[in-house]
């Protein structure tokens, strides 16, 4: 993962994502404030989603009885079929709750997941970001009201490097893929997390520690 407070002079390649208490802590904000963003950010986390495939989420796509949830990736990405992600005791990190919730709140007739409330209609790339930014903001608040530092932001995309702007929800898709990589996936396990076409993609998550190279060194000799 690359953060504003790293240096890096490849901008290209970049990924932009949370650790896992900056995670916890936009989560947070969006479950004490409202069900459909909070089910609508752990869906497009646990399954590393872009803000199109979160959006176009129908009813159909979930599988109550397998646990489930279809996703058909964009930009010519695969068809996944994956859990839906239980945490026992984990309200802020469970993906079930967070859209058990939501459904029995729900009014919409329309056969979205996540409806505009102004038309039922599936929710545009700004609404998206405009929720992910609201949540974003009002978890900064929280982390410097305690002490801790705020998310950083990323550079404007013009690549100048002196602006700098919050980060998007398609950080999620990023953090989903960091986090995975950092707890021990292989590139392989995060293309088929990420619904990657090819496994370069998802390489690039995979940036081991000499620490934690050398301690799997050390589990291999002992097995």
């Amino acid at each position: 993962m690359i953060r504003n407070d790293e240096q890096s002079t490849n901008t290209a390649n970049e990924t932009y994502s949370l650790r896992e208490d900056e995670l916890f802590d936009v989560l947070e904000s969006a479950r004490k404030h409202d069900a459909r963003d909070h089910a609508l950010l752990c869906v497009g986390y646990w399954h590393g989603l872009r803000n199109q495939e979160i959006a176009k989420l129908r009813l159909a796509d979930i599988d109550w009885l397998a646990e489930t949830i279809r996703v058909q990736r964009q930009k010519s990405s695969m068809l996944t079929v994956q859990g839906l992600a239980r945490r026992k005791g984990q309200p802020t990190m469970c993906e079930v709750t967070a859209l058990k919730t939501w459904l029995r709140q729900r009014k919409s007739i329309s056969d979205y997941v996540f409806t505009s409330r102004r038309d039922d209609s599936c929710l545009g790339q700004r609404q998206m970001n405009r929720i992910f930014k609201t949540y974003l903001a009002l978890a900064n608040e929280a982390r410097i009201a305690r002490g801790d530092k705020a998310i950083p932001m990323r550079p404007k995309k013009d690549g100048s490097g002196t602006k700098w702007t919050p980060l998007s929800i398609h950080s999620l898709k990023h953090t989903a893929g960091s986090i995975a990589a950092d707890k021990g996936s292989t590139a392989t396990d995060i293309k088929m997390l990420l619904g990657h076409k090819s496994i370069q993609n998802s390489e690039r998550y995979i940036h081991p520690s000499q620490r934690a190279a050398w301690e799997r060194r050390m589990r291999l000799e002992l097995a």
